[in-house]
């Protein structure tokens, strides 16, 4: 059994020896393993420093030689053989975190959005190593994020660093995380709308569905911001009816199937004829439509995809309906307007005016419209039908691992966490309550 000292960390330095070689002048060495696991040697002496006049300055304690041996060291404490170490600056384990963000199929938006964080953290510590990253300069630079921009991008921000410095401890790069122990400021004031979408109830879903019909409020157009904020005159027109507007833009039946599924906006713009099934009453995730810089509007299908998982939905009556309706107006539509035959078009359930696809953003500025014109809050969007929809079937006693399937979640607990409403009142717990102390069966 062999008996001593343990061998010290790799790239860890022993203690400095200095020697002085001559009045003023001295060597320093350390003893430190490299990568290899071998104990290498360093020695450096002072290095020359003039006055003003061009004298040598003498290095009295050995400080410049210390300091010179300490730089040696340090190449040779993070040359471990891979991409990244501990002097990898913050700026480069961003372009090498985003490739792998790439190589993992992420999608472009979000790549987009992680872009615009990553350029306020480069310009903050960018050229910073990543041993000199630590947690409270990360909570500084997440606060003054919040600050500026609200708390949802000081998360975003968090999210990303998060996931850069542990993508550096895998490489073993570093041997913690920094990020993982911040915590987020509470006091941030929100930028615009705050909160995501708000969850709708039971009596506002059926005005809805029945004003995108039937609603005669007018529905006038958006300002521009140069018409908001600079005074310009509006031009004089007569706005369509609310139930006009959708009708030309192609919304009802939209807003229909987002409350008859939950499924999200670009999901539904992807859909094909060949995934319903109207006579079983079901649809069948597969594509959606995003936008991909370079190309446009492009439908994705991706086996692994978060926001787009495979699977299939019982649909409502009305649904049902309502598509069988749709497919025989599209047929008759297609006879007097056919598409381009030089142009490869989908068979689309929610084609565009020229049967091509629709931009999930353009649909949703469409529902802001009709959203401002019948007097609902900024904060009911695409996304509150889907929250609607776990709301109601929590409501019908149904399991929370039947609304996962239904909105396509992993995890029932997200379900429960993120979608089902909260802080209602609930009148059947109050009859429970009321049985057991009345005494009634």
């Amino acid at each position: 059994m062999t008996r001593g000292r343990p061998a010290r960390p790799i790239g860890v330095p022993g203690k400095p020896m200095l020697t002085e070689l001559s009045p003023g002048h001295w060597a320093a060495r350390l003893l430190v393993r490299d990568a290899s696991g071998r104990r290498r040697d360093i020695k450096r002496v002072s290095p020359v420093k003039l006055d003003a006049r061009g004298r040598k300055i003498p290095d009295r304690n050995g400080s410049r030689a210390l300091d010179a041996v300490m730089a040696a060291v340090s190449a040779v404490r993070v040359d471990l053989g891979g991409e990244l170490s501990e002097s990898t600056t913050v700026r480069q384990l961003w372009h090498l975190y985003r490739k792998h963000l790439e190589e993992q199929g992420r999608a472009s938006s979000t790549l987009d959005r992680y872009d615009d964080v990553a350029e306020l953290f480069n310009t903050a510590f960018g050229e910073r190593r990543l041993l000199e990253v630590t947690t409270s300069s990360v909570e500084a630079f997440l606060t003054d994020l919040g600050a500026a921009k609200g708390p949802g991008t000081m998360r975003t921000g968090r999210n990303v660093l998060s996931g850069m410095f542990r993508y550096a401890v895998r490489k073993d790069a570093l041997p913690v995380n920094p990020v993982r122990e911040s915590q987020l400021a509470k006091n941030i004031e929100a930028k615009g709308r705050t909160g995501g979408a708000r969850d709708i109830t039971v009596d506002e879903l059926r005005v809805i569905l029945a004003a995108v019909r039937t609603s005669q409020l007018p529905c006038p157009r958006k300002l521009s911001k140069a018409e908001r904020t600079r005074g310009q005159p509006v031009k004089s027109y007569t706005p369509p009816t609310v139930a006009d507007y959708c009708e030309s833009a192609d919304l009802a039946d939209w807003v229909t199937l987002l409350a008859a599924t939950g499924l999200r906006r670009s999901q539904i713009l992807g859909l094909l004829w060949s995934d319903i099934d109207l006579e079983e009453g079901t649809l069948r995730t597969s594509g959606k439509v995003v936008r991909v810089k370079g190309e446009g509007l492009v439908r994705v299908e991706k086996d692994d995809d978060p926001k787009n998982r495979k699977g299939v939905i019982a649909l409502p009556d009305f649904a049902v309906e309502m598509l069988k309706g749709r497919k025989a107006a599209l047929a008759a539509r297609r006879l007097k307007s056919p598409p381009d035959p030089e142009v490869k078009v989908l068979n689309l359930v929610f084609p565009s005016g020229v049967w091509t696809l629709r931009d999930p953003q353009n649909v949703g500025h469409e529902w802001q419209r009709v959203r401002d014109a019948l007097g609902i809050q900024d904060d009911v969007t695409a996304h509150s039908f889907r929250g609607a929809v776990a709301t109601i079937l929590d409501d019908a006693g149904l399991s929370a691992r039947v609304t996962a399937d239904v909105l396509m979640h992993v995890d029932p607990a997200m379900t429960q966490r993120r979608y089902m409403a909260r802080g209602r009142a609930h009148r059947a717990a109050a009859d429970a309550l009321e049985r057991a102390v009345s005494g009634e069966s």
